[in-house]
Order: C-alpha cells, then structure tokens, then sequence
C-alpha cells in the first residue's frame, strides 16, 4: 500500500503540473493522467479505483502540506486586499484564510506544484502559498481566484474537494477563473471611471 500511495502521489504531482496542458478526450472517452495524459474508455476496468487513489491521495498530501504550512508561519490576509475583496465573500472565508510567499519544504504540495512557472499560487484548504510577494500583496484578482477555492474547500470539504479535483480539475477551476476575470475587469472599470 505504501509503494501505492507514493505512486498516487507521484502520479497527482504529474496530473496537477501538467494537466493543463492535455488535449480533451473524443466523445466516450475521458482523461487519464499518470506521468502522461492519454483518453481511456470511460467504463475501461480499474478506472474507478485509479480516480479514488488519486483523491485519496492527494486529500493526504493536501492536509498535511497545509498542517506543515500552519506550523511554519503564515499572515492573515491583507487589509488592502480583504477591503477589495469583501463584496465577493463572505466574512467567514475571509476571516479564516491564511498566507504565505513560497514554501521551501520540498514535499509540500505547494512547492511541488509551483516548478510548474505558470502556477502563481496553491490554496491548501485556507491557507493560499503565492510565488512571490509582488502577489500576493498586490494581485487582488489572483486573491479571488484562490479564495473562490477556499469557499469551495468549505462547501465541499477536503474529501470531496480532492475527489473532484482528480476526477475533472477544470470543475472547479472555471468558477476560480470567471470570478478572477469578473475581478479583474471590475478593478480596470474603476480604474477607468477615477481618470
């Protein structure tokens, strides 16, 4: 069970840097990733237990990343960046989210994910690692982002968090993005309306 898990564990760092990048499946088929995306038979045999060792896997990896995480210092978020945010979020979310720039310790999820360049931030339960201070002191878009996950994170709970996010990442990350873009366009707005 052990080799298992580090395999899952292996295969989740591969399904999560590189899943992005994987063409979609023709119809009947769906994505499989193990250090390389292929389209299976969407009842091919052992599919099933494959998705739930991915999530079982990668729920472990999140929590104890983020119990790492919360023993090594993290900020609450900041009060620029909550005032911006508040129209979007409940006050529970914003309340119990915590941060930190970078995360030094290898096995983490967070580290791991981030040799990825085009990954700006990780949100591991309440607690979001940026890359770089740059943003997560000033990229209140990306902030929305991270914390549409956190709000997922409470609706869903870890396991289901995980088992969705095996089983078809772009399921929660749409919402992520649209409320990111939605964001985004709203700061340029006033931008605009303040010149």
């Amino acid at each position: 069970m052990k080799a298992l898990k580090s395999f899952s564990l292996l295969a989740l760092s591969t399904l999560l840097s590189a899943g992005v990048q994987a063409a979609g499946c023709p119809a009947g088929q769906q994505q499989v990733c193990l250090l390389a995306c292929f389209c299976a038979p969407q009842d091919a045999p052992g599919l099933d237990d494959l998705h739930q060792l991915a999530s079982s896997g990668l729920r472990d990896w999140i929590v104890q990343s983020r119990h790492r995480l919360l023993a090594s210092g993290v900020e609450p978020i900041p009060l620029h960046i909550r005032a911006e945010l508040e129209p979007y979020f409940d006050f529970a979310v914003l309340d119990s989210v915590r941060f930190k720039v970078g995360d030094p310790v290898e096995l983490n999820m967070a580290h791991t994910l981030m040799q990825n360049p085009d990954v700006s931030a990780v949100t591991l339960v309440d607690v979001i690692v940026f890359r770089d201070a740059a943003e997560a002191r000033d990229d209140v878009a990306l902030w929305a982002h991270e914390l549409k996950h956190v709000e997922q994170y409470r609706q869903l709970g870890v396991d289901q968090f995980a088992a969705r996010y095996a089983r078809d990442y772009r399921g929660l990350e749409a919402p992520a993005y649209q409320l990111q873009g939605q964001v985004r366009q709203a700061l340029k707005a006033r931008a605009v309306a303040r010149q």
